[in-house]
């Protein structure tokens, strides 16, 4: 069954995650969203696409004034988001909400967010073969809301010099800059995801900011893997995931 669930512990045990044994599972990427957005740790965040809630639930971890909210169209990742939540401890700081990007003006005031983050579903209609497995495609595929969308409501929820985070394929790219300053959210920073060494940037790890300036900051390629037969994780990597929690 597609709502069959694992545990699994995470960051050396450190904390612990329900995941749908058949669903879209959470991997390097999304903690290296996590780990990109710079906050000062009392800010009030929400996360668009919230899966299971791993990218708020380490967030509120490492940041305890932290007030943090993930939105899921699916029922059951609401569940499990809930649920994981309460496991490691942040119920308290933490809310999920039942909601489809689209119809966010629905649920929150505007302006009513200091940060927002998003791992979207990336795969556009129609140029690609949709998963038979409900949870993996509404994770990856834009069946019930597009980038544009999911951009839109970033910019209905920030404050004024709020900042938003995206995790997107290389491919995304272009659209992701035209669509953002379209809505007067401003790139920043940026930074590109590497496979192994001698492959191409594959992902990207993007800040804007929303009413920001002109100008953005390129930062240092981000090399995943030492190699893409060994797969054991880069100095870098590995400094991230052993430093991450304090």
């Amino acid at each position: 069954m597609d709502r069959e669930v694992d545990l699994s512990t995470f960051l050396n045990e450190r904390c612990r995650f329900y995941q749908f044994k058949k669903g879209f599972r959470f991997g390097t990427d999304t903690f290296l969203l996590t780990d990109f957005l710079r906050l000062k740790g009392k800010e009030k965040l929400i996360d668009l696409g919230t899966g299971c809630g791993i990218i708020p639930i380490l967030l509120l971890l490492k940041h305890p004034e932290l007030k943090a909210v993930g939105v899921d169209i699916l029922e059951e990742n609401v569940e499990i988001a809930l649920k994981n939540a309460e496991i490691n401890g942040v119920l308290e700081r933490f809310t999920a909400v039942k909601l489809n990007v689209k119809d966010i003006k629905k649920r929150f005031k505007p302006t009513s967010f200091d940060v927002v983050v998003s791992n979207p579903p990336f795969i556009e209609l129609g140029k690609g073969s949709v998963s038979e497995n409900r949870l993996r495609a509404y994770a990856r595929q834009e069946i019930a809301a597009n980038l544009e969308d999911f951009i839109k409501a970033a910019q209905y929820l920030l404050k004024n010099k709020g900042k938003f985070y995206l995790l997107l394929p290389v491919y995304r790219f272009v659209d992701t800059v035209s669509l953002l300053r379209e809505k007067n959210l401003e790139p920043k920073r940026l930074r590109f995801i590497y496979p192994c060494p001698g492959r191409e940037a594959n992902l990207f790890l993007l800040e804007s900011v929303k009413g920001g300036g002109k100008g953005i900051s390129v930062e240092p390629p981000l090399t995943v893997y030492r190699d893409c037969h060994t797969r054991e994780y880069t100095e870098e990597v590995d400094r991230k995931y052993s430093s991450f929690l304090p």
